[in-house]
């Protein structure tokens, strides 16, 4: 695999094992819709995570609890490798990657987490307050809780989109007193929107606007489904009354005040990683597609890396897509090869 530091970024690009489909799948739209349509629904169907699976609970500070998922290889034994895998906007540990992904770890005898963010998944009850590309403290204490269930394992974090926005942020900003990282040596970011305004106002030019209104109606879906089942869950007075059509006046007038951010553009400010880039001092792979139609790519180019950050920024892959007529087996090799080496 050829990989360089993000300032040799037009090396890194003529790696000649970089990702090269065919030519019937050189578009970003193409390939963000056979990855979430076409691949990911028959992963998700056939390839099952084959070893048992519990669920455990974290506490956090305001009384919410996230739901983990925690599948254990029969050969799996103290101080051997553990992934935490984090999933994407509107999606859940469920989801045909974070399912993927698990199932291909464990036959690699790596334990995998797979979390579910506040009031997602297996956790939909369990929360007041909704998950947002901010929260950082929510993943730091499931980072926390995994430590004592696994003593002495080193951990690699594995966050897709939304995930992995939130990955990056933790792992470059600063900590405070009592707020350790212990045992994480290594992390993967997919698609991850470092630049949450730049990939939201993307979102509203052209055939893009038709993965705003796709993101907007999940997430409004999600708000719905979350006060069904926890009637105490926080929404704004009199938000049903006049519903979001962007994923912008879903921030707006939703996660921001939800959240305790003073606007939508607020949020964004203080919850993009790219800020905190930059701070990163264990190996990270970042992965990117420069035809990506819901991240654009300019936001990479831009970024500030540590000297620990490497980008694979292939010329086509879309959004989490990376497909070939065989599968998505290119970027499963990706994160494989970069948990377990």
């Amino acid at each position: 695999m050829s990989i360089t530091h993000p300032n040799h970024l037009s090396e890194n690009l003529e790696g000649a094992d970089l990702f090269r489909p065919p030519w019937f799948f050189r578009n970003g739209h193409v390939q963000t819709l056979a990855g979430m349509y076409v691949y990911s629904p028959r992963a998700s169907r056939h390839n099952s995570t084959p070893c048992p699976s519990t669920a455990g609970e974290v506490l956090l500070d305001d009384g919410d609890r996230l739901v983990y998922h925690d599948d254990f290889p029969a050969g799996w034994k103290p101080g051997d490798r553990v992934a935490l895998l984090l999933h994407g906007l509107s999606g859940s540990h469920a989801s045909p990657d974070m399912t993927r992904i698990a199932r291909l770890l464990n036959q690699k005898n790596v334990r995998t987490i797979r979390l579910d963010w506040r009031g997602c998944g297996a956790g939909v009850a369990l929360a007041r307050y909704p998950y947002h590309s901010g929260r950082s403290n929510d993943l730091l204490a499931t980072i926390a809780e995994i430590r004592t269930r696994c003593p002495g394992s080193p951990m690699t974090v594995i966050g897709v989109s939304l995930g992995g926005n939130v990955a990056l942020k933790l792992l470059g900003e600063p900590r405070g007193a009592g707020e350790s990282l212990a045992g994480v040596d290594r992390a993967i970011a997919v698609c991850p929107p470092i630049d949450l305004s730049a990939t939201v106002k993307s979102l509203r030019k052209g055939l893009t606007q038709l993965y705003d209104r796709y993101f907007c109606k999940a997430c409004i879906r999600d708000v719905h489904h979350r006060q069904q089942m926890r009637p105490d869950a926080i929404v704004p007075d009199g938000w049903y009354a006049h519903p979001p059509r962007t994923l912008y006046e879903f921030d707006d007038t939703f996660t921001a005040p939800v959240s305790g951010f003073a606007s939508a553009s607020d949020y964004y400010a203080k919850s993009s990683s790219n800020q905190f880039l930059a701070g990163i001092t264990i190996p990270t792979l970042v992965i990117a597609a420069q035809d990506d139609p819901i991240v654009p790519f300019q936001q990479f180019n831009a970024a500030d890396y540590s000297a620990t950050t490497q980008l694979l920024a292939p010329r086509h892959g879309g959004h989490m897509g990376f497909c070939t007529s065989r599968g998505l087996g290119w970027l499963d090799h990706q994160i494989v090869e970069w948990t377990v080496r």
